[in-house]
């Protein structure tokens, strides 16, 4: 039996967590029970979805009664995890038809479980509430200033602020007691794995990420200042899975996992500027998985002049923009006007908070330029790209199955993709879908060119 007359394996669990001791209380399977589903994760941010549609009553079980707000559910295809979510939402609904039969309907909405990291706050609010003052979110503060300030006495890796952030954050949801919280998000969460990173940054434009009054407070604010995108990537995918993460693959554990990688997109200042991902290998995309195609080049993130505003200490962003690297395309500029791609960097500083010089004069001049050359290099061929949806059949094996942040090359088209969103659709009884969210479509320096039959209208025989 080929792939198409294969038998579809796939299976779904829920663990309903008892928040009085922060444990499961039980897991259930309920595969039996679904009759359809369909999720989604994008490397753009964590707060991946699913929806599922499922018999509202089996036996004596109704599944109101059962599940409720963040129980998790877990999604395997073929013996590999594939999603891990909490639950959001259970919804009945029922009717009575013109024939008089009743209709009963029931869903479950999930959110992929690091979506956590930007739905659930902290901060002044959460303090005052129990009772606490403002004092704490400042302890907060001044603890993870003394651990990056200790950081950068050697060096700066990326990947260790993002580390002592995490663990900073512990100390403080411990502080206020949250312990059934940090229970369950350890549970499900790996912050180490994926941090394999030893990338270096410079010293940092501030060590003060909060003021203490701050009403709402996630960890992903915080975290989206260390990271310097688009320069690099922070995302979070579940394993078991192999990702790239500079070069060297890393395999993910089996729970939702923080990734922090270099953005692998070539054409960085020193390196050959073919957009080919040179160092992530491709997964193959053959005939017999491939479903469906829709592919364009569009302008929507063609830029004709980029700029970046260099870290400084003491200035506003108007005055960071004028003093920041500018490039123009102007090649471009002729045909968009001015359409800019503005990003700042986070890192680049002259000077300590204490005044005493740390940089080379004129470092950070140089890095801004580097960044703004790597900015030009990396998207002024945006227009030429093909970006798109690919439709496959899932492979049963799961090292075939691309996952956010691979490179994929696809039967009968010469040249790769970048995948920046998946959705995986399955319906009783059919057949197991991914739809692929693909960008940055390009053929070793120049335009990928459709010419395989299954492309061409006359060649289809």
């Amino acid at each position: 039996m080929g792939e198409y007359g294969r038998r579809m394996d796939v299976k779904i669990e829920l663990d309903i967590w008892y928040w009085t001791i922060g444990s499961i209380k039980e897991t259930i399977d309920i595969t039996n029970d679904i009759l359809n589903y369909r999720f989604q994760k994008t490397i753009k941010t964590p707060k991946g979805s699913c929806q599922m549609a499922v018999l509202p009553q089996s036996a004596d079980m109704h599944i109101l009664d059962i599940i409720s707000p963040m129980d998790v559910v877990r999604i395997s295809e073929f013996g590999t995890l594939k999603f891990i979510g909490y639950i959001q939402r259970v919804s009945y609904s029922g009717s009575i038809t013109q024939d008089g039969k009743p209709k009963r309907n029931a869903t479950i909405t999930a959110v992929q479980f690091g979506g956590l990291f930007v739905d659930a706050s902290t901060g002044f609010g959460l303090g005052t509430a129990l009772g606490k003052t403002d004092g704490d979110l400042v302890t907060y503060s001044t603890k993870l200033f003394k651990s990056i300030d200790k950081a950068t006495i050697d060096k700066t890796i990326y990947a260790e602020m993002v580390a002592l952030l995490v663990e900073n954050f512990r100390i403080y949801l411990t502080d206020l007691g949250g312990y059934n919280f940090l229970r369950y998000l350890e549970h499900y969460m790996d912050v180490e794995t994926g941090l394999k990173s030893t990338r270096e940054a410079l010293l940092p434009r501030t060590f003060d990420f909060y003021t203490g009054t701050e009403q709402t407070l996630t960890f992903w604010q915080v975290a989206e200042q260390l990271v310097e995108k688009p320069f690099n990537e922070f995302f979070i995918d579940n394993g078991p899975r192999k990702v790239s993460i500079d070069g060297e693959l890393v395999e993910l554990s089996a729970k939702s996992c923080l990734v922090f990688r270099e953005t692998p997109f070539d054409g960085t200042v020193g390196s050959v500027s073919d957009q080919s991902f040179s160092n992530i290998e491709a997964i193959h995309i053959d005939k017999d998985h491939l479903v469906q195609f829709d592919l364009a080049r569009s302008m929507d993130e063609v830029y004709s002049v980029y700029n970046v505003k260099e870290a400084a200490f003491q200035l506003n962003d108007i005055a960071r923009i004028f003093t920041g690297q500018w490039k123009i395309d102007y090649g471009l500029i002729g045909k968009y006007l001015f359409k800019p791609l503005i990003t700042e960097l986070f890192y680049v500083r002259t000077e300590d908070s204490d005044g005493e010089t740390l940089i080379q004069e004129g470092k950070a001049e140089t890095v801004g330029q580097n960044a703004v050359d790597t900015l030009k290099a990396w998207f002024e061929n945006n227009e030429e790209y093909l970006s798109g949806s690919i439709s496959i059949m899932v492979p049963s094996d799961a090292s075939l199955d691309p996952k956010i942040g691979d490179k994929i090359s696809v039967y009968g088209i010469e040249g790769f993709f970048y995948v920046e969103g998946i959705a995986h659709i399955w319906q009783y009884q059919g057949t197991l879908k991914s739809d692929l969210t693909v960008t940055r479509g390009y053929n070793k320096g120049k335009r990928i060119e459709l010419k395989d039959r299954i492309f061409r209208r006359n060649q289809l025989q």
